[in-house]
């Protein structure tokens, strides 16, 4: 019988990355050999790829590597999952040479539906593609391991209900839904037992799950994840709204502080009560900050990061002048920046006062710098202090990781024994951004 060999690239989130580590997983279980993607002179039988739609360039990469996969494995079987496709299904399945179409959900069937292409030589394009008011249940999809990755992703839930006026994720995702807690639970004890010393809860809307659940939380489900995990090392917590930060979510956290990373990220997205307001945000400024205050007393020295869109329709230079100065009050110890991309389906579409593009250039730019200032502010704070690292990657004798407060280490190992995927201390001798030096104890 043929060793099939498959490829796959994950664009966009870390929950595309666990959905896609478990399709591949499926197929690696059933004896496929894993080759690289970009390696053009070791061609595969099978490539999938999960894409993303979340800006217009995402769309445009999305096809770019649809395109690239063909053009590299031209007789292959080629798979199209993820939220581009499940928006613009026909437009994929119009693409010459792909062979499945799916977009958030039936994830499972892909598997089956390959081999009977493998097998068949079906030529037709076969669309599985759900309507988003369809998708009502969790279709739940495991991984026992992670290729290459030192830390695990485990998803915990699917869906989103805010309507973010720019954010098409509503359409692309579906209806909340949460995961069965005992499968959560299941899945970190496998991931640890194996090895991992850090699991990353995500999902689409993370910090809301439960709440198509009966009498169950996000907090509740952390604290069964540290009461019955056994040999746990950290959990991390991918992304979660200001709005979802609650007390009991606090209250877990602190009472169970050697589990849980000295980081949250928390999206703010716009940075003035106008601009929150058009974006359809469930907070403004003053809620934001103190929220922000509250989480810092009761954790000092905790590193909170944000995504943030600049240039949003309708901000005036008034806006962007007090967003800047409320981004430099808050002092965020990372900022993810992104120039607000209009995209259909959604209400903010049809604003139609819009920043120019130089205009949103410029702000982009002045936020990045701002960054900057602050980022290196906070790594400030561990000049001359010990710190751990999750050991990422060795190269020439150096060590890379992230710290529990997702500071980037690198140190030299030339006379230590450190493997990768091990958690070390480390004494800060230089800060950076992005990367702080040390040097293990």
């Amino acid at each position: 019988m043929k060793k099939y060999k498959i490829s796959y690239y994950s664009l966009g989130c870390k929950v595309n990355l666990y959905e896609t580590n478990a399709i591949i997983n499926k197929f690696i279980d059933n004896g496929f050999e894993l080759v690289d993607f970009h390696d053009k002179n070791n061609p595969c039988d099978v490539c999938i790829i999960n894409t993303c739609t979340v800006t217009q360039t995402s769309d445009s990469k999305s096809r770019k590597i649809i395109r690239q996969a063909i053009h590299n494995n031209p007789d292959a079987v080629i798979c199209v999952m993820g939220c581009y496709s499940q928006l613009n299904h026909q437009e994929a399945s119009n693409i010459d040479g792909v062979s499945i179409v799916t977009g958030t959900s039936n994830r499972s069937m892909i598997y089956d539906l390959v081999m009977d292409k493998l097998n068949a030589s079906i030529k037709e394009v076969i669309d599985i593609t759900q309507s988003y008011d369809e998708i009502n249940c969790y279709e739940n999809l495991s991984v026992q391991r992670f290729n290459d990755r030192t830390r695990g992703f485990v998803k915990v839930q699917d869906g989103c209900e805010n309507f973010c006026s720019y954010c098409t994720i509503p359409f692309s995702r579906g209806k909340f839904r949460s995961r069965d807690k005992d499968e959560i639970i299941k899945e970190i004890q496998e991931l640890t037992n194996a090895g991992m010393k850090e699991i990353v809860l995500t999902g689409i809307n993370t910090g809301a799950y439960g709440l198509d659940l009966n009498n169950y939380s996000f907090s509740k489900l952390l604290s069964e994840i540290a009461e019955k995990v056994e040999n746990l090392g950290r959990i991390r917590i991918s992304s979660i709204e200001a709005t979802e930060v609650n007390d009991d979510l606090l209250n877990v956290i602190k009472e169970n502080i050697g589990s849980f990373c000295m980081h949250l990220h928390i999206p703010l997205q716009g940075g003035c009560d106008e601009t929150l307001l058009r974006m359809n945000r469930k907070y403004d400024t003053k809620y934001f900050k103190e929220k922000i205050d509250k989480i810092r007393k009761m954790f000092p020295n905790i590193n909170i990061t944000t995504d943030y869109l600049a240039g949003f329709s309708g901000e005036t230079e008034e806006d962007f002048l007090k967003a800047y100065n409320f981004v430099k009050e808050i002092s965020f110890g990372e900022m993810h920046v992104f120039p607000y991309s209009p995209r259909p389906k959604t209400k903010a579409y049809s604003i139609k006062e819009r920043v120019d593009s130089i205009t949103k250039k410029y702000r982009v730019n002045e936020l990045l710098n701002l960054n900057e200032i602050n980022a290196l502010k906070y790594r400030e704070i561990f000049l001359n202090k010990k710190i751990d690292c999750l050991v990422e990657k060795i190269v020439n004798k150096v060590a890379y990781g992230h710290s529990s407060n997702y500071l980037e280490i690198a140190f030299d190992v030339t006379n230590n024994n450190v493997q990768v995927g091990e958690i070390v201390d480390v004494i800060i001798t230089s800060v950076g951004y992005p990367l702080c030096k040390g040097v293990k104890i």
